[in-house]
Parts: structure tokens; sequence; C-alpha cells
């Protein structure tokens, strides 16, 4: 990676030779609990204030004014109370050092994720995981693996597991305490306690949302930004744009021209939005130039975690080295906003709690029509809902599993479960996963029935936390791949600041069958021009993943001669290779289990063969 940190938390009469010194590595400050930064850092993501015994370090983009930085400093350190540093706006870690007390902070979404463990007695920390696996020399964590492969990531996240044994995880939201020796978890972030009335939920987006785009430009000055044509990527280009004409300089855009861009319309919409405004130097990458999907396989990097991004390597690092040629120092995506400004339909439970009858069949109707399917199976499921905790329902559906039962239809080709709404997805299983596989998940998912808590007190808040926490982790790949290719990528919508606009509205509000992101709508319908409203789809992409498929079955029925994970007996590969000739003739039952194999197999492989070193030799 080109940049992480790396800190250590000692008692006083410990001898500091005996503790590991990163490569690369280059000392912010110094003993009793020295915090180390790793690789080629800009001097606008790192910020350290220090006052009497106190001094803190700000690690990534924060896009406050520095005198608003010191004087929030100087009331947390009054009040104790550190938390009100990640109240500033951009996406960044926090470190603390208090007299002999070290707080590590984690941001909402998990983006800026970081981990620990305990090396010779000495508790260190990390933003990168894998150098503290390499460190502690541990294996990896099977029943993690197993999770994986059922597609329960959000599992791992409120457990504070990673895929390596003795490597923990700040979970999102979360901060890291330690003290005399001793360490503690602990949440400071939770969604707003008050709803506002939705023009003032989109007053508050807008401001943050402003902020979140019009704080980088200024802090960078040379940046770029995706434009695939969708909303969210849209909304923050001309935003960026605008900013940027300001000083008399252009924005350039990424607009990808694939099979299924085209055919979605996402390529007209980017071409008519890039055309809105005349400093906008549209990239537009043609089909014939950009990798399939599934090429390159065998030279996927090695990331913190594994997942199915890395089945597109070669597009990334293609669309990566045109970032790179051009300058910019920092690019900028619209990942994160389907699920900051929208939500599943399961908010409507909540409505039946808070006696909205009328809105609530108007919605449950409205959410069956989308989904095809009957009102009157969507009622039955929200009114069951509607009277269960997280725990209950959790409880319930777990009993009634039974693992026989489960295998056999497995063997059969049967679908394990009845799929229903709840207050969280169930683990997937599929023909090619083994009966230790299924058990290591089954156990997981017993012991986390008995002390399950919830993310929010009511359903759709805890669905809408658990979908941008989750798809935090994943971005966190997005950007460490990045990064490993010299690119400085961010997702503004995965701000804190922006996440907590976006839950300050009410569910109903934010999300909606009958209108298509209102919140982000009603916020920038002054401040952009009214033809990008227009559009109330999203663009379908399945088709450049079959077709990638197909190019490069070959190879990938090459790869799948041996695998790891079979050796582990969590796959049966025979029925995993048999599974590929369904999925090459368009199939797409059982294409997100295996494309979660295919990752987790190829992640496992680069762990294994890692050449990369992190440590120095010398202490």
């Amino acid at each position: 990676m080109k940049r992480w940190f790396y800190g250590f938390v000692t008692e006083e009469n410990y001898l500091l030779t005996n503790l590991p010194k990163p490569l690369d590595g280059k000392l912010l400050w110094r003993r009793p609990n020295d915090l180390w930064l790793c690789g080629s850092w800009r001097k606008q993501q790192v910020i350290t204030i220090s006052e009497n015994l106190v001094q803190i370090a700000i690690l990534g983009s924060c896009l406050a004014p520095y005198e608003t930085v010191v004087k929030s400093f100087q009331n947390a350190v009054k009040q104790g109370e550190y938390s009100q540093l990640m109240r500033l706006p951009g996406s960044y870690n926090l470190i603390v050092q208090d007299n002999a007390d070290t707080y590590v902070f984690v941001d909402a979404s998990g983006i800026k994720s970081a981990f620990y463990g305990v090396y010779n007695s000495v508790i260190i920390y990390s933003s990168l995981a894998i150098a503290l696996q390499q460190l502690l020399q541990t294996e990896v964590d099977e029943s993690w693996l197993a999770t994986f492969l059922s597609g329960m990531g959000a599992l791992s996240l409120v457990q504070k597991r990673t895929p390596f044994c003795q490597v923990q995880l700040i979970p999102p939201g979360h901060y890291l305490h330690i003290s005399s020796g001793k360490l503690e978890c602990k949440r400071y972030w939770y969604k707003p306690q008050k709803y506002k009335s939705f023009s003032d939920a989109a007053e508050s987006l807008r401001e943050q949302l402003l902020t979140a785009v019009e704080g980088r430009v200024h802090l960078y000055g040379d940046v770029s930004s995706d434009l695939s044509g969708g909303f969210d990527s849209t909304t923050l280009a001309l935003i960026a744009s605008k900013t940027l004409a300001n000083y008399g300089k252009q924005l350039m855009t990424i607009t990808e021209k694939t099979l299924s861009a085209t055919q979605s319309s996402d390529v007209k919409y980017a071409q008519q939005a890039a055309s809105l405004y005349s400093n906008i130097n549209a990239v537009m990458i043609e089909e014939k130039d950009l990798p399939s999907e599934y090429t390159g396989l065998e030279s996927v990097p090695l990331t913190d975690a594994p997942d199915p991004l890395i089945l597109d390597v070669a597009r990334i690092k293609c669309v990566m080295e045109i970032i790179r040629s051009k300058g910019s120092q920092l690019h900028m995506n619209g990942q994160g906003g389907d699920v900051v400004l929208s939500s599943s339909s399961s908010y409507c439970a909540d409505l039946l709690k808070r006696m909205k009858v009328l809105t609530f069949l108007r919605h449950v109707y409205g959410w069956s029509r989308l989904e095809y399917c009957s009102p009157f199976s969507f009622l039955w499921d929200f009114i069951n809902l509607s009277f269960s905790s997280y725990r209950q329902w959790l409880l319930q559906e777990v009993k009634k599993i039974k693992i026989e039962d489960l295998l056999f239809k497995l063997s059969h080709n049967l679908p394990p479960f009845e799929q229903v709404l709840g207050w969280d997805s169930f683990p997937e299983f599929i023909g090619w996963h083994t009966r230790k596989s299924v058990s290591l998940v089954l156990e997981e998912l017993q012991r986390w029935a008995i002390i399950a808590t919830p993310f929010a007190d009511t359903l759709g808040e805890h669905d809408a936390i658990a979908e941008i926490q989750l798809l935090g982790s994943t971005m966190k790949v997005e950007h460490q791949v990045a990064d490993i290719y010299d690119v400085n990528l961010e997702s503004p919508y995965f701000d804190t600041l922006v996440i907590d606009a976006c839950l300050c509205a009410k569910p109903e509000e934010r999300t909606s069958p009958f209108a298509y992101k209102p919140l982000l709508v009603k916020a920038l319908q002054h401040d952009l021009p009214q033809s990008i409203f227009l559009r109330n789809t999203k663009g379908e992409y399945t088709a450049d993943e079959f077709l990638g498929f197909r190019e490069n079955r070959a190879i990938i029925q090459e790869l799948l001669k041996t695998s790891l994970l079979a050796d582990m007996e969590l796959i049966d590969i025979t029925k995993l290779r048999n599974t590929m000739q369904y999925l090459s003739m368009g199939s797409s039952v059982g294409m997100p289990l295996f494309n979660q194999t295919l990752a987790l197999e190829l992640w496992l492989r680069q762990w294994k063969q890692n050449n990369n070193s992190y440590w120095s030799k010398e202490n």
C-alpha cells in the first residue's frame, strides 16, 4: 500500500528496541506510544496539533479550516470528549494521545477502518490488517471465510472480526481506547436522534454535500470524478465542475462506454451532463479499450479482505492508469449514494409501528408493484415484523434451521431457505458449499443470536446502517486497490456528515416506491441544471459480467483446477466447476455466490504467496 499508519502502546519500562519498525515509515510522534506514517502521504492528509500532554493526528481528508480544527481540539480537551473531532467534514481517522491514554477513531461508514492486536504483550494498531497479520504471523480464520462465502459480511463487522486470527477490527463508528495496558472498543456514532422535516433534511444534505465536494477541490486543487451517467456521480461531477470554474480549472471526468452502460442509456446521460459545463474535460473510454470483466485474475492485488470487486481488476487498472496519467491529486466516485439516499422497503414495518396506517398501505402497494409480487404477502410479512424485536426475530429464524434438511436441499439443488423479509439478510448456501462450511456459518449465527443487538431500535434504520457499513467495508477494498495504483480515491457520499444528513430524513421520505432519490432532488434543485433530475432509473450491468465470464471461462476453469478452499474443505471444487457451464449459458442463479467464492479463492492465493514486506528486520 502507498499509505498506511501504525502505532503501539507500551508500558514505561518496556524496551522499545523490542518493537518492530515499519518499512518506509516516518515517526509522527515518539514515546511512550509511537505513531508511524508509512508510504507517501500528501501534506493535505496529515494534521497534527498538541497542547500540554494531549496531541492528535487527523489522517485523511479533513475539510475544515485549520482554525476550526484547532478550536474543536481545544474544546475537546476541555471537555475530555474527543469524539466531537469526528464531527468535522471529510473522511479521516483520528488518533489521540492523552497522557498515557490512546484513542483510535474510525468513521461512521468504515471506509477509514483500523485494526488492532497484541504483539509481545504490546498493543498495536494499524490501518492495514495484512501488515498486522504479517507481524503477528497468524493464520486465516476459517469461520470468517465460511461466513464470507455465504454472503454474511455484516456479521464480521459487528463481531469485530477480520479474515485473520488475532487481528481485530475497530468497527465503523467506534473508537479503540487503550489505557494502562487494557483496551476497549466503544461506540461513539449513532444515527441522528430526531428526524427533521423533509425540507430541512434536504437543506442539511445540500450543505454537507457541497462542503464534501467543494472542500476537496479546495484541499487538493486538481481533482477528477467519475461520470457514469448515474444520478450520484453526475451530481458530484457537476458540483466539482462549478467549483473548479471559479479557479479557471477544468474537471476531468471518466465514463466507461461498456455494452451495459450504452444499453442502459448511462453513456447518453453522461454525455448530456458533460455538455452542461464548458470546463468539463470528458474522457470517454471506448469498450474496445477496456479489458473485459474476469480478465487478469492471475494478478489480482492483495487487500485487507477479499471482495468480488477484484474480478474486474484489469479494467480497474486501466482506468486508474488514465487517472494517474492526467495528474489528478484526488479522484471522486459516486459510490455510497444508493445506500445513503435510499433504503430497502423494510421501513414499512416501522410505519405500522408509528400508526401511519394509510402511508403504510400506500407504500406497501407501491413496493409490491415494483417487485412484481402480491401486496398481500408484503402486508403479512411487515405486520409480523412490526411486532418483533431484532433478537426475537433472529432467535426465531435460527431455530427453524435444521442442518440435515439444509444439506439435503443443497444436494438436490433446492432453495435452502424461503426468502422472507426480516431484520437482516440470512446466509445464502449453494450446492458447492460443504457440510463444514455450512456448519461453521450456523455456529456463528447461533452464537450471534444469543447476544445480538441492532444498529438502531427500528428495523428500517437498522437495515439502513447495516447496508451503509457493509458497503463501506467493500469500498475500503476499492480504495486500497486504487491506492496500489497510486490513485487517491474518495467517496464523498460516505463522509460521516453526509450520512447524518441523509439519516435525519424520515425513511419514507428519503426513499419511496413513487420517486427516485427524492431527497437528493430536493436538496440540489436550485444548484444544478434541472435536466439531470429527469432521470428516474438506474443502469443495469449484468450483461458486462456475463460477456466477461464467457470470454474468460477457460482461464477461470484452469485457475480452478486446484483450490485452497477445497483443501480446507469449505467448498466442493467439482461441483463449483460444473456450475460454470450453467453460468456461461446466461443463468444468473448462483452468480453472486460464484463471484464470492472465486474472489475468496484468489485472495487466499495472493495471501499465501504474498511477497510484500511491511516490516524492517532491524529494530
